[in-house]
């Protein structure tokens, strides 16, 4: 049987790996999780400076290297500047390094496309536009402090804003993305303009409820991992439903990055590369689409009430 491709590559000739992992709201501590999916065969790993992890991400790290499990070098880590830092990005990936206990990282990401400051109450204290803030990243490589730039929750328009006058394109967009939001104008923009997308929430959160429309409060239940075709995809390969949902993601291209508080969970993840579905079981996940975004931006008081994906 074929399998998925174990590697990515990016636009700036780097390799990353098809499956992370993702280390917002791990209940357990993050050190060990971290520790053990390196031993299972992880070797991506996504943090920010807003999750508060980059500290205990680093630790597992450390210990990994030092135990002689793996070499930096073998390691693709990631993190993202917050939207309240955006003024200075050295500093603030700086202040990551610090946390992380390391010297660089593969890719540092601009979290969101916040183009002014806000302050807790919503209003707005300062700009900081993306012709600003851009260059500022674009120095981050050349120092050495990252290997590659990127984005985060940016959509199509503030792409090509960003194409416009960059002189390093980024290489990662990272975004919601899973079947209930397959994301297709943005992942075919993406793809014309050989950036990758990496994808946080690839299982959604199982029950979940959610207002369809503020006028209408009708709710609608949704458990991907209990949708009748995935279940049945997962009989067809003898594999588990959650390996369905990251194969269809890195069959399309797109590269998951599940968070989990079990590390042998994250093993059992990358066993979804060992196969390959076919191409009409492929179109009945993409069938499974229903535009229904669960990451809103309000939530993180990005620009305040106003939701940045409209």
């Amino acid at each position: 049987m074929k399998s998925l491709p174990k590697t990515f590559k990016l636009n700036n000739g780097l390799e990353i790996p098809s499956i992370g992992q993702g280390s917002n709201d791990i209940r357990n501590d993050i050190a060990d999780v971290i520790y053990n999916s390196i031993k299972d065969g992880v070797r991506l790993f996504d943090t920010a400076a807003v999750y508060g992890s980059e500290k205990k991400l680093g630790e597992g790290v450390k210990k990994a290297i030092d135990e002689g499990i793996v070499k930096r070098s073998d390691l693709f880590i990631v993190t993202k500047i917050a939207h309240t830092d955006r003024e200075n990005p050295e500093n603030a990936l700086k202040e990551s390094l610090k946390n992380l206990g390391m010297d660089y990282v593969d890719l540092y990401l601009d979290h969101w496309p916040a183009f002014y400051l806000i302050d807790k109450d919503g209003k707005k204290i300062k700009n900081v536009p993306l012709h600003v803030i851009w260059p500022k990243m674009e120095a981050l490589v050349e120092k050495g402090l990252t290997k590659s730039i990127g984005v985060s929750n940016y959509n199509v328009q503030s792409i090509i804003n960003l194409l416009s006058f960059c002189k390093i394109k980024p290489v990662i967009n990272e975004v919601e993305y899973h079947p209930y939001l397959n994301q297709k104008n943005l992942k075919d923009f993406c793809d014309k303009e050989g950036i990758k997308i990496l994808a946080y929430l690839p299982f959604v959160k199982g029950d979940y409820i959610k207002d369809v429309n503020k006028e209408f409060p009708e709710k609608l239940k949704l458990n991907l991992l209990e949708e009748s075709i995935v279940k049945e995809l997962a009989k067809k390969y003898n594999k588990t439903v959650g390996q369905i949902i990251l194969n269809w993601e890195v069959d399309i291209g797109i590269i998951p990055i599940p968070m989990t508080s079990n590390p042998h969970r994250m093993k059992e993840n990358i066993g979804a590369l060992d196969f390959k579905m076919d191409k009409e079981d492929v179109e009945k996940i993409n069938g499974l689409n229903k535009n229904c975004r669960f990451n809103l931006s309000g939530f993180w008081n990005v620009v305040g009430d106003y939701d940045v994906f409209a």
